[in-house]
């Protein structure tokens, strides 16, 4: 469209973009930070209505930036944050909390809170990846932000290191054998790594014999591929997620499904949440379970707990780990957007998808409890629903922001409503 063009970036976006004005309109800008001066070239459509580029010239740089210690950061759609200061950082992500409260009934005696992690790089506990082979060796790695293009990836410096050492070996060993596109779901499970692919295109079978070569030398303690349409994935050794619960003990769950990435900063999220819940001696209704990461401690102190989740792996993991616990609940495999409880709890906790809940709001709103604790990874879809909540008569009472994936433009948040 335009071979060059200037603008200032006038903010972030909520995926942590420049929000660049030019001659041209707004352009999102990978690896630029607010109040920078760019120049801008290759700006093209990206998706509907919007403008974008990743190429650009520092005319004028932010006190604010620093050195990011990624060589890939910026192309890689994972680590937008690692350019800016922590104060930056921090102020972007507890803006995001701001903007969900922003003009909610009782927004002025909202109590907030913030929770920041000691360990901002090899962090995580899990990571999603995928591949595309064309000619030649496959892309293994990252998408690229508002992109299906997979940004090569050798290794990553906020998966934690055991499981980053695996990446390594295994994208060497995996990399010549893999066919057509898939993805690879990275977590540690009982003893070491874990890894597990799927793909619609049928693969090889030498990829079977490196995979059960890489659990056979102990690079990986499980691993798992489906692939061409299988019904069933071919399996070794032990391709289960074991990591640990916020009550210090082993929490299994499903390597593919959803679970948090940030051990330390999960402990104070399940800690707020039962806190804001305050289950002792009440009635509870979870939905969204999952593997029963927040339902082991709301269970111990619930006089009672009924946690619903729509995966039946998950709902499984979660039986188990409330059976290794010696905790008591009613774990339905439902779909939580349109499960009906039969009588009123005393607090619904839901955790959903970044898509948010709006079938399970529509059900708390018939429902009528007088409280509802609201986990959320995604604030616009947050905001959305909590708009809904307070048109039909709650009103927020506390909210907390948790930087659960430092270096990210994500953060996740927990806010308390009750009725009015």
């Amino acid at each position: 469209m335009s071979d060059r063009v200037e603008g200032t970036v006038r903010d972030f976006s909520r995926f942590g973009e420049g929000v660049v004005a030019t001659s041209m309109g707004v352009v999102f800008v990978p690896g630029v930070l607010p109040g920078e001066r760019v120049e801008l070239t290759d700006v093209r459509p990206r998706g509907k209505g919007v403008l974008y580029t990743d190429k650009f010239r520092l005319l004028d740089p932010s006190t604010q930036r620093q050195e990011a210690p990624c060589p890939v950061v910026g192309r890689c759609g994972g680590c937008p944050m690692m350019i800016a200061s922590p104060k930056l950082e921090l102020r972007f992500k507890r803006d995001q909390l701001e903007g969900v409260l922003r003009g909610l009934p009782n927004e002025a005696a909202v109590r907030r809170g913030w929770v920041a992690p000691v360990k901002t790089l090899g962090y995580r506990r899990r990571a999603r990846l995928a591949w595309s082979a064309g000619k030649g060796r496959p892309r293994i790695g990252y998408r690229r932000p508002r992109s299906t293009e997979i940004t090569d990836v050798r290794a990553c410096l906020v998966l934690e290191g055991e499981l980053d050492r695996a990446f390594a070996r295994s994208r060497a060993a995996l990399g010549p054998h893999l066919a057509g596109e898939g993805e690879l779901h990275l977590a540690m499970g009982a003893t070491g790594p874990v890894l597990v692919l799927a793909s619609d295109d049928a693969q090889p079978p030498a990829l079977y014999g490196v995979l059960e070569g890489l659990v056979a030398d102990g690079v990986l303690c499980g691993a798992a591929l489906r692939a061409g349409g299988a019904s069933v994935a071919a399996t070794w050794g032990a391709p289960r997620e074991v990591r640990e619960g916020a009550d210090g003990a082993p929490l299994v769950g499903t390597v593919a499904g959803f679970s948090q990435a940030h051990d330390e900063v999960n402990r104070a999220l399940v800690g707020r949440v039962v806190e804001l819940a305050a289950p002792a001696g009440r009635d509870v209704l979870e939905l969204f379970a999952g593997s029963g990461n927040l339902t082991i401690a709301l269970a111990a102190a619930a006089k009672s707990l009924v946690a619903i989740e729509a995966d039946e792996a998950a709902a499984d993991a979660c039986r188990e780990n409330l059976r290794a616990r010696g905790l008591a609940a009613t774990v339905r495999t439902a779909d939580a957007e349109t499960w009906r409880s039969p009588s009123v709890p005393d607090v619904v906790v839901l955790d959903p998808p970044r898509t948010g809940a709006p079938g399970a709001i529509g059900r708390i709103v018939k429902l009528g409890p007088p409280e509802v604790v609201y986990v959320s990874c995604d604030p616009p879809t947050l905001r959305r629903d909590l708009e809904r909540l307070c048109a039909a008569g709650w009103a927020p009472t506390d909210a907390v922001a948790l930087d659960m994936f430092p270096q990210t433009a994500h953060v996740e948040c927990v806010v308390r409503l009750a009725r009015t």
